[in-house]
């Protein structure tokens, strides 16, 4: 067998990496971008973990796919939507913000929440493998306040599955204990 050139110089990927586990972490905010759709307003908050074992777990995660990948897009991400006939979640989104950041104060400029600390409560979610398997990650689901992430005053949220495809058959099986009766 020929020997490669830069062999020794490669980093071996062993497929061991670290995973983040369903729960309550503190996270930050690094950039937030306001998107208006038919619907309302979309905020897309780019965040890392800040305490803790995974501090700078998305960090890692976006400088590992980004040597195979130059165009990686920035893993951690929550999505808040904002709608005129139903203003609650935002509303909750915000008093989260607003309690975890002292002094902190909405007042409808996105590009300030950037730097801003929040609890946020991780579950799992299925999603469909470019081969059309069924995987399983772990994404921040709800922004709660840092407190609450500390006092664990939070429950993790049950697994968050795909609904099954309308191309697929739906089929159930019974099990007759008696002669079919025809």
């Amino acid at each position: 067998m020929r020997k490669y050139d830069g062999y020794e110089q490669a980093e071996a990927f062993t497929w061991e990496f670290e995973t983040l586990e369903p729960g309550g972490y503190i996270c930050k905010i690094l950039k937030v971008q306001a998107k208006e759709k038919d619907y309302g307003t979309l905020l897309r908050i780019a965040f890392d973990i800040v305490e803790g074992e995974h501090e700078g777990y998305y960090k890692r995660r976006f400088e590992s796919k980004k040597q195979s990948n130059p165009d990686a897009k920035w893993p951690g991400m929550y999505y808040q939507t904002i709608k005129q006939d139903d203003l609650r979640y935002f509303k909750g989104f915000m008093t989260s913000i607003e309690t975890s950041n002292p002094g902190f104060k909405w007042n409808w400029d996105e590009k300030k929440l950037t730097g801003k600390l929040f609890g946020g409560i991780f579950g799992e979610e299925e999603y469909e493998k470019t081969d059309g398997s069924i995987g399983t990650s772990v994404k921040c689901r709800f922004v709660r306040s840092v407190d609450a992430i500390k006092e664990e005053k939070f429950k993790v949220p049950e697994k968050k599955r795909l609904q099954p495809s309308l191309n697929e058959p739906n089929y159930t099986t019974q099990d007759f204990e008696d002669e079919l009766p025809f």
